[in-house]
């Protein structure tokens, strides 16, 4: 807790650094707190994660997308806690982390989220309160899940090695609830979590594929209670 940096050795010559704040995540709204659909009332507790106070690249690689950082590949500005549609969401939801690559596009293609990794590979938590409404297997993203957040916001989880156990599509979840283990499953080429933020109507014939994704980095930054 606190303002501690916390240095991380990975494996294949990868390191970062992190603080972790006590990072408050009410599950019933106050006055001025980013109002959440799905916390009012809801059955769903909240769970252990706390998100890192920084986030930094990954060294030794190349980073495509790479946000601006400073001199220690601390990304500039990076807020833990960002707001889409007014709910409060995590921006890296796992600790520990860094990031191997950006938003934007590559390789030819748009690539859709930020992807984080740690060695060991980590617990993939709940970006915010809500309900799950895909727990499956897909050619490109391997083992993933899909959590609707309310206001038109949901969040995708990426290349799991595993699911959370009794993980099922329909249930509440809480904030920061474990959803399983960053893996290589699908189109991965290495151990990671792919994360997206997406925006838009679920009920259309491409379900989350037919969600407009959004640069996690791209949000205002969470206030919390006022």
């Amino acid at each position: 807790m606190g303002n501690r940096l916390t240095a991380i050795a990975f494996a294949l010559a990868l390191s970062a650094c992190s603080s972790t704040p006590s990072v408050y995540y009410a599950q019933t709204p106050a006055s001025g707190h980013a109002n959440q659909t799905y916390q009012a009332g809801t059955a769903a507790a909240q769970g252990p994660f706390r998100p890192n106070a920084n986030l930094f690249v990954c060294n030794n690689i190349s980073i495509s997308n790479r946000p601006i950082t400073n001199g220690s590949g601390k990304i500039k500005n990076f807020s833990p806690m960002v707001v889409a549609n007014g709910i409060a969401l995590a921006t890296a939801p796992a600790n520990d982390v860094c990031m191997t690559s950006g938003f934007g596009p590559r390789y030819g293609r748009m690539h859709k989220g930020i992807d984080l990794q740690s060695r060991p590979a980590g617990t993939v938590y709940s970006a915010a309160p809500g309900r799950v409404l895909e727990v499956s297997v897909q050619s490109g993203f391997g083992n993933q899940v899909v959590i609707e957040h309310g206001n038109g916001v949901y969040t995708r989880y990426a290349h799991l090695s595993r699911f959370s156990a009794n993980l099922r599509p329909g249930q509440k979840i809480g904030f920061g609830q474990p959803l399983g283990t960053m893996g290589a499953t699908g189109n991965a080429t290495a151990i990671h979590l792919h994360y997206e933020i997406l925006l838009g109507n679920y009920n259309n014939p491409k379900r989350s594929y037919g969600l407009e994704a959004r640069n996690p980095l791209s949000f205002p930054a969470w206030q919390g209670l006022s």
